[in-house]
């Protein structure tokens, strides 16, 4: 399923208020990129075999899960906390903080479809896509996969909706 139509976009983004995060993948060969599960846990077909991850995240997946692969900063409830700039130790315990959290509120930004992602007790996680058409040094900015379906965002302004054949996680280090 392809399409650029917005409205799908943003009604697909909506459905993760009330979800809870319930882990956080996070560094290794993928450098700051990190994925969020969260909601429900969804038993995987495939187990991953990395053992740098909980045997919990091995044998589940989230009901929905949120991979970034571009800029992101996360915010406090009294300032920022940590980047996608930041040194590993302090990019693992900050984004931590959002285990257990549930999103109150996302938004989704034409034209580049930045997000903003609020979650409990004012943390909030903002996305910057800056894989732009050219020669981006990654071809997607972001990708929020549920169950059947998944979305890539980026480069600029594209994104594609996409059936899920196999639900097994596509970030490096899963």
């Amino acid at each position: 399923m392809d399409t650029n139509g917005h409205q799908d976009l943003h009604t697909f983004v909506a459905s993760l208020r009330g979800l809870r995060c319930w882990y956080i993948s996070t560094g290794g060969a993928a450098g700051s990129t990190f994925k969020l599960a969260l909601g429900s846990k969804v038993p995987r077909l495939h187990p991953l075999k990395n053992p740098a991850h909980s045997d919990e995240y091995r044998q589940f997946e989230g009901e929905a899960n949120l991979l970034v692969w571009c800029a992101w900063r996360l915010d406090g409830p009294n300032g920022p906390l940590t980047s996608w700039d930041d040194g590993k130790a302090s990019v693992v315990a900050q984004l931590g903080k959002l285990v257990g959290r549930a999103i109150d509120s996302v938004v989704v930004v034409a034209p580049a479809w930045d997000l903003t992602v609020g979650f409990s007790d004012g943390f909030i996680l903002r996305v910057f896509c800056d894989h732009v058409p050219g020669d981006p040094s990654f071809d997607g900015n972001w990708d929020l996969s549920r169950q059947e379906v998944a979305v890539s965002v980026g480069p600029g302004s594209e994104y594609v909706f996409e059936m899920r054949n196999d639900p097994v996680s596509p970030h490096p280090d899963d």
